[in-house]
């Protein structure tokens, strides 16, 4: 899915649920979408797996941003897709533990406010909102969706991308009212 913040970042991203994150979604992610690829989590998640949130002030629209990881099981360096994706999934599993996990990594979690997009619109509580209302673990995959020139597509060209790919989109204001 596509979702659309036109009003506060004017950026789209796109989402896949981290539960069952496959390679070749990552590969979407990391080459269609373009941006950078970060996974939202529940911050009750995180806290269980003793991920610490990155030090300073954070950035410009209060993006809780944590240390990074990887699978701590994995055999490479972590930065393919299939170990991220791998990572991703471990991310979501309930039996994850924090030994699971090595630090710093390939895979950037991001927390998700209490309260949701009531208490911030952001993209990260959006994804978390649609993996809640698939009844997915709260943890997803999102990418900011970059045009070729390097700029991050907004307006028609979010819809453009959305409808070349076959992809639904929303908006943050309209996933908020639906929920």
């Amino acid at each position: 899915m596509v979702i659309y913040d036109p009003g506060r970042e004017g950026e789209a991203d796109v989402v896949f649920a981290g539960a069952g994150l496959r390679p070749a979604s990552f590969v979407f992610l990391l080459t269609q979408a373009c941006g950078h690829t970060t996974i939202p989590c529940d911050l009750a998640r995180l806290d269980r797996l003793e991920i610490p949130p990155m030090p300073g002030a954070g950035d410009r629209h209060g993006t809780a941003a944590h240390v990074s990881v990887d699978l701590s099981a994995g055999t490479g360096t972590g930065v393919s897709a299939h170990e991220r994706a791998a990572t991703v999934r471990r991310l979501a599993h309930p039996d994850a533990r924090p030994e699971d996990f090595m630090r710093p990594g390939h895979v950037f979690p991001l927390a998700a406010r209490p309260g949701g997009l009531a208490a911030r619109r952001g993209h990260t509580e959006a994804s978390l909102a649609l993996c809640q209302a698939a009844g997915l673990p709260t943890v997803a995959a999102i990418c900011e969706v970059m045009g070729p020139d390097g700029h991050m597509l907004t307006g028609p060209a979010v819809e453009r991308f959305a409808l070349n790919w076959g992809v639904p989109m929303i908006a943050i204001d309209e996933l908020a009212a639906s929920c």
